[in-house]
């Protein structure tokens, strides 16, 4: 048996919440008002310098707006450059290489030629505001062959931040702050 049809008469609303109404009693629009938002996506289509041990700035994104309230899933992607027993260090941080870091990929064994590697992290802004900040994807050597580590790219493997809004922050208990 088909789900009858909800109306704002027969819901008891006036007629002049039927817009609401629609949005609130539409699955599709539930479903779609509930997954997570891309915020921000920023690629890099060319590989970077190849640096030592000083972090360097692979990706930047414009500035973001996080909202109060909500959780955001980063998720930072790319290949590393580097030759065999090169170790590097991935992360995402706040502003530049000495702002708060929202991801550390702490060491990432680099084989020879390219290795992938995708890191993501659950960050919540809990502090009354919204937060307006620049993201950084960094990159640098932690041990290893030659000394040289890059992150490398093309228009068929970009190197990216993605940033998503996943909805309300109570939803994800002991998520990383953002501040």
């Amino acid at each position: 048996m088909a789900r009858p049809a909800i109306t704002p008469a027969t819901a008891g609303f006036p007629a002049s919440d039927a817009w609401w109404l629609a949005q609130v009693y539409n699955p599709i629009n539930w479903l779609y008002n509930n997954a997570p938002q891309v915020v921000s996506y920023t690629a890099i289509t060319a590989n970077t310098s190849t640096t030592t041990t000083t972090e360097a700035v692979a990706i930047t994104t414009p500035s973001i707006t996080f909202q109060n309230g909500h959780a955001f899933r980063i998720t930072y992607k790319g290949l590393a450059a580097g030759t065999a027993s090169d170790q590097g260090q991935f992360r995402v941080r706040k502003t530049n290489t000495s702002g708060t870091a929202y991801i550390d990929g702490f060491r990432q064994q680099i084989f020879s030629g390219n290795t992938m590697f995708t890191l993501q992290n659950i960050c919540a802004n809990n502090s009354g505001a919204d937060i307006s900040a620049v993201l950084v994807g960094t990159y640098q050597l932690v041990t290893g062959g030659t000394g040289n580590v890059s992150v490398a790219a093309s228009t068929n493997n970009v190197a990216y931040i993605l940033v998503e809004d996943m909805g309300p922050s109570s939803n994800f208990t002991n998520a990383t702050a953002i501040t």
